[in-house]
């Protein structure tokens, strides 16, 4: 597939992703959360839109401290390095998701149910990146996605999509 990864069907649709996602940043000491997804292919640019738009929120937050974002583009396996450096409790990974879901719905993935061999628009399955984070620096992983409407080349961000973006930004800077 040349879109957004396939994702079986979520725990937790939409009305739900609130409390999923308080649930594992519960503990969390310090935040790294990273966008991902090809601005250049429609709403697969959903995770980096989103960590934009946080990071407008966050500048002028004293909380800035504890918490890191960066859009990682297509190639979040990149980000490893800055993230060690960080020492995060926790990564919360923002992208756009496949999970049978109305388009723009947010949605909380059980990574557990991420298959080996996803094959996406990224270099590294999202499975091993996530494994390496976990063993290499001993932080929690949360995946939220954000389901598409349409990934096509040099297409923009639909409308729904922008507004579940924007929707969870504003949720995180408030968290």
């Amino acid at each position: 597939m040349n879109g957004a990864k396939t994702i079986p069907r979520a725990e937790s649709p939409d009305a739900d992703w609130r409390g999923a996602i308080s649930k594992e940043l519960k503990k969390a000491e310090r935040l790294f959360v990273l966008g991902i997804g090809n601005r250049r292919k429609g709403d697969d640019a959903a995770g980096g839109l989103c960590v934009r738009l946080l990071n407008k929120q966050m500048a002028k937050k004293s909380a800035a401290r504890k918490i890191r974002i960066l859009d990682a583009g297509e190639t979040p396996e990149s980000a490893t390095g800055l993230i060690r450096k960080f020492r995060p409790t926790h990564v919360l990974i923002v992208d756009a998701a496949v999970g049978d879901h109305q388009p723009g719905t947010i949605f909380f993935i059980d990574k557990k149910k991420i298959l080996q061999e996803d094959i996406s628009t990224h270099r590294l399955p999202l499975f091993h990146l996530v494994r390496y984070l976990e063993e290499s620096i001993g932080c929690r992983v949360i995946l939220v996605g954000i389901e598409p409407q349409e990934i096509a080349w040099r297409r923009p961000v639909s409308a729904t999509v922008r507004a579940a973006a924007a929707r969870l930004a504003a949720w995180l800077a408030g968290f």
